[in-house]
């Protein structure tokens, strides 16, 4: 009784306090079991200038300065003993939609995890991280200023509904972690939406294939290869026809290489390339049957030696092809960064951001503009 009377009165100071340490708080410890939370934010302001040539003619469209809370994610997390865990982790969604409120709690992770054969094999079960996008992350160290090039591009999601198993071998030489999803991603998991009526199909009628191998051949190096391989919630029974939808067929391969040094710097690059195949689809056998998208990125930070200071950059590059058009559409973005570490836990980052598309909607000669500058933060416990 004492145990769940200090449990509860612990979760209500959390819910009122802004304590900031490193790898969350325990508020609940009992032999191997313990309850710990963890909170992270991404606090930014920013300022948006467009441009763009439609046809011939170039406007510019100037926005005003801009406040958001981007991200704010709380979790919990409960460890069974020293194999078994089980985490909940809710996020808050940014929703401009007519009619709806703006800032949405919903479920980001909700999974079980325990270790089979020790390191070696591993189970997760539920609504977890797929095997890239988090990983991608850490070692990057910046998603508060960007998502990582899959992410951002809609490529993966961060987190689905399925089950995985993934492992240490060889005294951490290789990872590796192999999951079968709904694919749908988790905005709607284990659904399909329906883009004309808004309406929500359970049941998708195929699992997605998500992996990543990594090899550590170095301390501080990783060489990374990712393949997935799905429909990713497309295919499903369609209750309107009564029938399964042919769906949308996307397969992407992905490798990339890091190096660095602790926390001290990073550097890393990426080579993404993306298919989505609409030829099982009826309606697409004349027009568009298939999108190929190429792409890279290069990514560097350091953390500048005896200061408070640090230096993010980043460059992605992608183009883009469509069965029967000739015209590629092509991307070029830039980010530059200065950061700093007032506190353990807090970074600031004055944020440069440019990119510009060529070509956008394979339209020959037009482009966009656009340019983002702000201060952009990260607070976690």
């Amino acid at each position: 009784m004492k145990a769940i009377i200090k449990s509860i009165a612990a979760l209500t100071m959390m819910a009122f306090s802004t304590a900031a340490f490193a790898g969350g708080v325990s508020v609940y410890d009992d032999g191997d079991s313990k309850l710990k939370l963890e909170s992270l934010f991404f606090l930014n302001t920013t300022y948006n200038n467009s441009e763009q040539r439609v046809g011939g003619v170039t406007s510019t469209t100037d926005q005003s300065m801009g406040l958001s809370v981007d991200r704010a994610y709380l979790t919990a997390k409960y460890y069974f003993n020293s194999d078994w865990y089980m985490r909940l982790t809710t996020d808050v969604h940014l929703d401009t939609s007519l009619g709806k409120k703006n800032n949405n709690i919903f479920l980001k992770y909700a999974y079980v995890e325990g270790k089979l054969i020790d390191d070696a094999l591993v189970l997760r079960l539920g609504q977890s991280h797929t095997p890239w996008i988090d990983y991608e992350e850490h070692l990057m160290a910046h998603r508060y200023i960007t998502p990582v090039y899959i992410d951002k591009y809609g490529f993966d999601a961060s987190s689905d509904l399925g089950i995985g198993f993934k492992g240490k071998l060889a005294d951490g030489l290789v990872e590796y972690w192999v999951t079968e999803t709904a694919g749908a991603g988790y905005s709607h998991p284990g659904m399909h939406k329906d883009a004309v009526t808004g309406a929500y199909s359970k049941g998708v009628k195929a699992f997605d294939l998500d992996s990543r191998v990594s090899i550590h051949p170095l301390e501080g190096m990783s060489l990374d290869f990712q393949f997935r391989d799905g429909y990713k919630g497309t295919k499903y029974f369609d209750k309107v026809n009564s029938q399964v939808t042919p769906g949308t067929k996307h397969t992407l391969f992905q490798l990339m290489a890091t190096y660095g040094a602790g926390h001290d710097w990073r550097v890393g690059g990426n080579y993404i390339n993306e298919k989505a195949d609409r030829r099982a689809d009826p309606a697409n056998a004349i027009t568009t049957r298939t999108q190929k998208t190429t792409g890279y990125a290069l990514w560097a930070w350091a953390k500048i030696p005896d200061t408070k200071f640090g230096l993010f950059g980043r460059w992605d590059n992608r183009q883009l092809k469509q069965d029967l058009v000739v015209t590629k559409e092509k991307e070029n973005r830039y980010i530059m960064a200065l950061e700093y570490f007032p506190v353990k836990n807090i970074a600031f980052s004055a944020v440069l951001d440019y990119s510009k598309i060529d070509n956008p909607g394979f339209a020959l000669g037009d482009w966009t503009k656009d340019t983002k500058a702000g201060l952009y933060s990260q607070v976690k416990f």
